[in-house]
């Protein structure tokens, strides 16, 4: 016999199967705590931990359609995680691919930087990265914006790497809140993407 558990994941399975985004998110926050720590407890890294966060659960939204013949969707959401996980340590080189090519394998239709879209995130972004705290700020755009390495980012700022790794996994993990809160109109897999390019 099913449990009631069981029978509630059933069914917000078939609405994001059909593409609803309220089930998309309530999925998200649903898994997102265990996904994270089960491949924190692969790599105990906090800053891949969330990358690879966000890579999930853009995939579940690429694959939602088939869901329906998914029989076990926590075996199956945990193992899609798993495997991005191991892509990622396999492969150095970030992709490259402009936001509005994924967007267009995502929605079909291709998103221009003009588009009042592309244009709330880049606003809402800016504003997460300025509820930063200075050091939090500093740290996130010498890391992602000027590309330097966290052992580069100590050294000038003077710090043990294990500061700028804590200050940089608190930045993403506090920018990743914000544009959520800010963009309830946007669909958060696009949210992720954005951010994932970042």
């Amino acid at each position: 016999m099913e449990s009631n558990h069981d029978l509630e994941v059933l069914e917000l399975i078939r609405d994001l199967a059909a593409g609803k985004e309220k089930a998309y998110r309530q999925v998200y926050e649903r898994y997102k705590v265990n996904i994270y720590s089960t491949i924190f407890n692969l790599c105990d890294d906090e800053f891949v931990s969330e990358e690879v966060l966000q890579e999930t659960f853009i995939r579940l939204w690429h694959y939602r359609e088939k869901l329906t013949n998914v029989e076990d969707f926590n075996a199956w959401i945990y193992r899609v995680a798993k495997n991005v996980f191991l892509t990622k340590i396999r492969s150095l080189k970030p992709s490259h691919e402009p936001l509005d090519l994924i967007l267009h394998d995502v929605f079909f239709a291709a998103m221009d930087y003009k588009d009042t879209e592309y244009v709330d995130l880049e606003k809402a972004y800016h504003t997460a990265i300025e509820n930063l705290s200075p050091k939090q700020q500093l740290t996130y755009k010498m890391v992602k914006n000027e590309g330097l390495s966290r052992k580069e980012v100590a050294k000038l700022l003077n710090v043990s790497p294990e500061t700028v790794k804590w200050n940089l996994d608190e930045s993403v993990k506090k920018i990743r809140k914000i544009m959520i809160e800010l963009l309830k109109d946007i669909p958060l897999v696009a949210i992720l993407y954005y951010l994932q390019e970042k």
